[in-house]
């Protein structure tokens, strides 16, 4: 056939008939015409593609090939006046699928120009197109979850699993299925995120786990043919396949190999259920909505998006993009109940299977954008501008969102972001912005700065470096030699936790303090003389006003929440016996809260009657800490001195001691000299002590662990701290290296190296 018939063949198709003549005198040129013979490959899955397809006669096989084996998978077919080669033409990426010709076929060829000219003078051509290729991805999304859930199958089963799958979609906070229902089938997530929940035996509502695709959800009751072990609610809007009952004991009950891999997933989850886990799934869909009319929205957005894009593969979206990339103005605004919802929601579904990260940037208002973009999220992140002059009050949008959640059992995660102008240097005023709102996380992002918003990516996407430091008195010291590590290889830290020793050196880490400044106020630390101001023992040894005066001499006015990067110390509560958390409030306080040792500092009191002590008492390790910040997801450098076993002197004074008869054996020459430890360090140790068992929980729990070797170092031994930093670096380095967080070269300087040998020799032993 010459090119004039195949055209004239071509315009008659309804997908096309809308192009008048005059306009197809340009697209004309543009397109070529291929002949296939029956089993003749037209395009290959896994190869790039610039084209669009039109079968203007027979039929193309679409077939998913199996990655693990040669077995393809059928999955549909393409006829007359129908196009191929959608996904990957939309996408400027690979094909999803092979298309084979079923029979002798016909194909014209659009290359990407001319498809885009296409779409151009007919819109309708860009969703049909959107919309067909949206159906393919979630075909294959199911197909290839079906493949992972029971590894193998024939080409026939799937072919039939395919077919009685079901497809729903859920809006955000709609229950697929209740607590005590009859199993009605196997659900297969496509997309979207689903919470199980479950009644504990006090009658409240736990959460088991966080399930995202290509999961499933209800094979327990399936399997063990009992009822509904729990609820399943759709955390946001989600498309979900169902293979009903019937279909699961035809197809699925029958084979042993499918139904193992079924109960291996039953045992896993039993297992994390049993041990008071909860499954954490990433957050993948992120929408952005602007508090402020004055604010660099688009840049944000964009500086957001790059550093996103360093984690994995992101979209941004706000509703002109959308409409441009979906071809048809105004289906931004589509609303839930018109007909065209279920393909604006398809080809977003698409997207999200595809990508690593979605942001979707609200519109200013409230309308059916701002309200898909909601239904959607993951994550709400509330963009506020952080100028002093501007009221941190509630705005109205955010009033509609409380409003919205009220009507809803489950609501998605909200954090503020203020963005700070380019040239702030520290934060203020966050408390005013934090009292007024219900929040889980927020951030200081400074416009401009690549490391913050490297920062808010990685604490985004669950994948933030947090760093804990220990208890341990004098041994904290290691911590400044980490740090020191830390600079020198320009390792990124997200988060910084501790508990007394840790907590005061983590807090000068977390306000910019660099190592070679908090060098030097370790000297003031180490003084006696400095910070020892003994009294009438009455309640402690010190008066602490030395020390009250060095915490706020180093720490200033400065506040938690005003921090660049976020930070957590922890005290116990002398009153009730509960570990605080703090993350708010005035830095020098709580320092000096967590390194309250009792029995030698002061209680720090508070204004509800509560008397906070050292953090080591009940948490020396705060990892748990750490692990719920970091939404229980992100990588966790520990470094710990506490609970080191001890290197003790012979002591010979029995079971009772006399201070009078020690004091006389140090002042006569000719009485033995009488050993004992001293009470500081007897009871610095005891806090070690009552926390043992959390702290091996923390120090399991840890795949970047550094533990100095520091037992023969005295707990009060301060003034050695340029030793001990140094022993803390070369174990940090050790570690580093071995887990590839800094580069195993050599440090040209030898003489500024300590070996641990040295390290030991030097110190004191006791002071």
């Amino acid at each position: 056939m010459n090119g004039a018939r195949a055209i004239k063949q071509l315009k008659k198709l309804p997908l096309v008939q809308s192009i008048d003549d005059q306009l197809w005198i340009q697209l004309s040129p543009l397109i070529s015409f291929t002949d296939l013979a029956e089993g003749e490959t037209l395009f290959t899955a896994g190869r790039e593609s610039q084209n669009l397809y039109v079968v203007v006669d027979g039929e193309l096989g679409l077939y998913m090939p199996c990655s693990d084996s040669r077995e393809t998978y059928y999955l549909q077919s393409r006829k007359k006046g129908e196009t191929a080669g959608d996904f990957a033409v939309l996408n400027g990426g690979d094909h999803l699928v092979t298309a084979i010709a079923v029979r002798k076929t016909r194909i014209a060829m659009f290359p990407r120009y001319a498809f885009e000219l296409l779409t151009n003078l007919d819109s309708g051509i860009l969703a049909h197109v959107y919309d067909v290729a949206a159906a393919l991805s979630r075909r294959v999304t199911l197909a290839r979850a079906y493949l992972e859930l029971f590894g193998d199958l024939s080409n026939k089963l799937m072919e039939k699993l395919l077919e009685k799958t079901i497809v729903r979609h859920y809006h955000s906070g709609q229950v697929l299925f209740r607590e005590g229902d009859l199993p009605d089938g196997l659900y297969v997530i496509v997309s979207g995120k689903l919470i199980v929940e479950s009644t504990t035996a006090q009658g409240t509502q736990r959460r088991m786990a966080e399930v995202q695709a290509p999961e499933t959800v209800g094979e327990l009751a399936l399997l063990a043919d009992t009822h509904r072990s729990g609820t399943v609610t759709a955390a946001r809007e989600s498309t979900v396949a169902l293979l009903n009952r019937e279909s699961f004991d035809l197809l699925i009950a029958p084979h042993a190999i499918m139904l193992k891999r079924l109960s291996r997933l039953v045992v896993r989850r039993h297992i994390a259920n049993a041990r008071q886990e909860t499954a954490v799934a990433s957050d993948t869909n992120f929408v952005i909505i602007p508090l402020d009319s004055r604010l660099p929205l688009r840049r944000f957005v964009h500086q957001l998006k790059s550093s996103m894009r360093e984690l994995g593969t992101t979209l941004a979206l706000d509703s002109r993009s959308f409409d441009t990339l979906y071809g048809r103005t105004g289906a931004s605004q589509t609303g839930v109940d018109n007909m065209f919802n279920s393909a604006v929601a398809e080809w977003l579904d698409d997207k999200e299977n595809r990508l690593d990260s979605l942001i979707y940037v609200a519109d200013r208002q409230w309308n059916s954008w701002t309200r898909r973009c909601v239904n959607r999220a993951d994550r709400i992140v509330l963009l506020a501008n952080a100028l002093p002059e501007n009221d941190p009050g509630l705005r109205q949008m955010e009033i509609q969102l409380e409003t919205l959640f009220s009507n809803l059992s489950i609501r998605p995660r909200v954090d503020l972001v203020l963005l700070h102008p380019s040239n702030t240097h520290f934060p203020t005023g966050t408390a005013s912005w934090l009292d007024k709102r219900r929040l889980d996380a927020f951030y200081h992002v400074r416009i401009n700065d690549p490391l913050h918003f490297g920062r808010l990516a990685r604490r985004l996407r669950n994948l933030a470096r947090g760093i804990v430091f220990s208890g341990g008195g004098a041994r904290g010291y290691a911590h400044l030699g980490v740090q020191r590590l830390i600079e020198e290889h320009d390792i990124r830290i997200d988060y910084i936790g501790g508990s007394s020793m840790g907590g005061l050196l983590g807090a000068a880490m977390a306000m910019g303090r660099d190592y070679e400044n908090i060098r030097m106020l370790s000297a003031t630390f180490a003084n006696k003389q400095a910070l020892y101001d003994y009294t009438l023992p009455l309640a402690s040894l010190m008066k602490s006003a030395k020390l009250t005066r060095f915490c706020q001499s180093v720490y200033r006015d400065t506040r938690i929440e005003d921090l660049w990067t976020p930070f957590f110390c922890v005290s116990s509560n002398l009153a009730d016996g509960r570990e605080v958390i703090h993350d708010r409030g005035p830095l020098w306080k709580v320092v000096r809260s967590t390194i309250s040792l009792p029995g030698v500092f002061s209680p720090v009191p508070t204004t509800n009657g509560d008397l906070l002590i050292d953090g080591a008492v009940l948490n020396t390790f705060p990892v748990d800490v750490m692990h719920d910040r970091l939404g229980g997801n992100g990588n966790i450098i520990g470094v710990n001195v506490s609970h080191i076993p001890e290197q003790f002197h012979y002591y010979d004074f029995g079971t009772s001691l006399s201070g009078w008869q020690v004091l006389l054996s140090r002042i006569n020459p000719f009485v033995d000299r009488i050993r004992i430890p001293r009470i500081a360090e007897t009871l610095l140790r005891a806090t070690d002590i009552k926390s043992i068992e959390r702290l091996n929980e923390a120090r399991d729990s840890l795949e970047v662990l550094v533990e100095p070797n520091v037992r023969s170092i005295s707990l009060l031994d301060f003034k050695s701290y340029e030793q001990i930093s140094e022993l803390g670096y070369a174990e940090a380095r050790r570690v580093f290296i071995r887990h590839g967080l800094c580069p195993d070269t050599v440090n040209t300087d030898e003489s500024m190296v300590w070996s641990p040998d040295e390290i030991l020799t030097t110190s004191t032993g006791t002071s």
